[in-house]
């Protein structure tokens, strides 16, 4: 063996043993990475038992043979270059697998003796002993690293195709909404113009059973008209395009005008509306139309699910720094297993064909964008058998 090796050797074994003798090389033999010692003279002095089995060369082959002679392939490479660095400047380098077409022709074998290129990750630095300069060249396997980077890189452009599909079918399908949904309001609108002129008597008195099937005719065509708006409605809250004008509105005003907009609404259904407590002078930030819509929605609800001849009442008070609205029923309450669902789109408590009240159900998710878009928000409190009561809590306009 070389002197520089029986030099190193001297400062962890004792005198004359060999290095693969040696309890130095066992521990060696034992590393999971390839360890190779390079000395002054280029020559390699240590090559530990990971190196014999990844490059196919034992250690007879190379201890003693220049690096150059174990690798003439990797001449005038990088990593021959900074074994020259380590011995000449004492520096230390990491050789990343980016650099794989200069790093060691290293294999694997599998199971079917299918030899396959190792993936490597090399550090490379400078030893000092007894004056001489010796470089420890190191090699991490890092193959399952990258092939599961790969994994990760095929998974990644895979949910990014996905996204891609996904926001081309929702734009797809909020135009294909948006469409039709205008296509469709047009005709129901004159529709439903033509059916109200015939209702009222306009064009003659009709027989009692056509009347009938006309006024069945007119309060469809509401529901038809009344299902696209909510749908438009939603297209826009998704695609972000529906516009708020926000500003200081005057509650009790507003309040006022949705009441009497609900008056005939509670009286088909033999209900009454009762503003019990109120706050006079009090501003709110807000859109004056959004929040006509959703207290619309709140009141016509309440409507629908209160028995006949029932009052609806309305109550304003301060909630914090905010204003809340309520509006409270004394219906049949929200059964407990819908409660959860009750902000969601097309939700209905009694889904059914046969249910005694009509609606999109889209009125409730509709609102609760529309108060998250206004900094409020939407709740309700309900107990099954005595009612329900929704409320809005609306931001306070300051004082100017």
């Amino acid at each position: 063996m070389h002197s520089d090796s029986n030099a190193l050797n001297s400062i962890t074994t004792e005198p004359g043993a060999s290095d693969a003798d040696s309890l130095f090389g066992k521990v060696l033999d034992l590393s999971e990475h390839g360890l190779f010692l390079v000395d002054s003279a280029r020559k390699i002095v240590l090559w530990n038992e990971w190196m014999a089995q990844a490059s196919s060369l034992a250690r007879g082959d190379v201890i003693g043979r220049t690096f150059n002679e174990v690798f003439p392939e990797l001449a005038g490479k990088r990593v021959a270059s900074v074994i020259e660095t380590a011995l000449d400047m004492r520096t230390a380098s990491l050789l990343s697998r980016s650099l794989n077409k200069s790093l060691f022709p290293l294999f694997s074998a599998n199971g079917g003796g299918e030899r396959k290129r190792i993936e490597q990750s090399v550090i490379v630095k400078p030893i000092q002993c007894d004056g001489r300069n010796y470089c420890l060249v190191q090699i991490t396997d890092v193959t399952p690293m990258v092939q599961r980077e790969e994994v990760l890189r095929v998974l990644a452009r895979e949910a990014e195709a996905a996204q891609k599909a996904a926001e081309e079918i929702s734009r797809f399908k909020s135009e294909f909404t948006s469409t039709v949904s205008h296509e469709l309001r047009t005709p129901l609108t004159s529709i439903r113009g033509s059916l109200g002129l015939v209702s009222s008597g306009v064009m003659g008195e009709l027989p009692l059973e056509v009347n009938k099937l006309v006024s069945i005719a007119c309060n469809n065509t509401e529901r038809l008209l009344f299902l696209i708006n909510d749908i438009l409605d939603i297209d826009k809250i998704e695609s972000g395009k529906m516009d708020f004008v926000i500003g200081p509105v005057d509650l009790m005003a507003v309040l006022r005008q949705a009441l009497e907009a609900n008056q005939p609404y509670g009286e088909q259904y033999k209900i009454r509306y009762v503003l019990n407590q109120v706050m006079a002078g009090v501003a709110v930030r807000a859109d004056t139309d959004r929040l006509m819509q959703v207290l619309n929605n709140l009141l016509s609800n309440a409507a629908k699910f209160s028995p006949e001849g029932a009052e609806v009442e309305i109550n304003v008070l301060q909630n914090g720094a905010m204003i809340r609205v309520e509006v409270k029923d004394f219906g049949t309450g929200i059964p407990l297993q819908f409660q959860s669902r009750i902000f969601e789109k097309f939700s209905q408590a009694d889904g059914s064909d046969t249910r005694k009240t009509g609606g999109t159900g889209l009125g409730l998710s509709i609102s609760k964008a529309i108060m998250e878009k206004m900094g409020g928000g939407i709740g309700f409190e309900t107990e099954e058998g005595k009612g329900t009561t929704f409320y809005i809590d609306i931001c306070e306009m300051a004082p100017a």
